[in-house]
């Protein structure tokens, strides 16, 4: 047994998005893609919401949710409008592969959310600290723009006097 057919899923194992490389093909005949097996009418070919990336699926995964081969996205296969959920007849191991895949993909999901969770609440203890230390610079900024307007109208003051003082000189 080759390598290729070793790696290929077998009849009870779910087929999961392959990669297809003619962007917007919805086949109405069989199209073979780039690792020789055939796209038929049957399959599901749609593009990642996240990459636009070319997906292929067997029917049976309508309703689904798989990883995109580009991006590694979690996308729902999209059912067709002409097929309805109970059309499809799947062995009893496939449903348990497909629970299996799915709870993986929850999990991941989960933890997924637990990091961006910590990621907001790191950066709102982050903007916490920034706004703190601008409303402490705040009154400094407002001392020194005070200070400016002291010393230029200071600075104003001399001159009007050395200009006034400018005829007389001490000998």
């Amino acid at each position: 047994m080759n390598e290729e057919n070793e790696n290929a899923p077998g009849p009870e194992e779910p087929q999961f998005a392959e990669e297809i490389e003619t962007p917007g093909v919805r086949p109405s005949e069989p199209v073979e893609a780039d690792d020789g097996s055939e796209i038929s009418d049957t399959d599901i070919v749609f593009d990642c919401p996240y990459c636009g990336h070319n997906l292929v699926i067997d029917y049976r995964g309508a309703g689904l949710q798989i990883q995109c081969a580009r991006c590694g996205q979690a996308v729902s296969v999209p059912i067709p409008e002409d097929m309805h959920i109970d059309d499809v007849n799947v062995e009893p191991g496939e449903v348990v592969k497909q629970l299996f895949k799915t709870r993986r993909l929850l999990r991941d999901a989960e933890n997924r959310i637990v990091e961006l969770e910590a990621e907001l609440e790191a950066s709102v203890q982050r903007e916490a600290e920034l706004t703190q230390a601008a409303n402490s610079v705040a009154p400094v900024r407002l001392e020194l723009t005070e200070l400016s307007r002291s010393m230029a109208a200071a600075a104003a003051r001399m001159a009007e006097l050395l200009s006034s003082d400018g005829g007389r000189q001490d000998a």
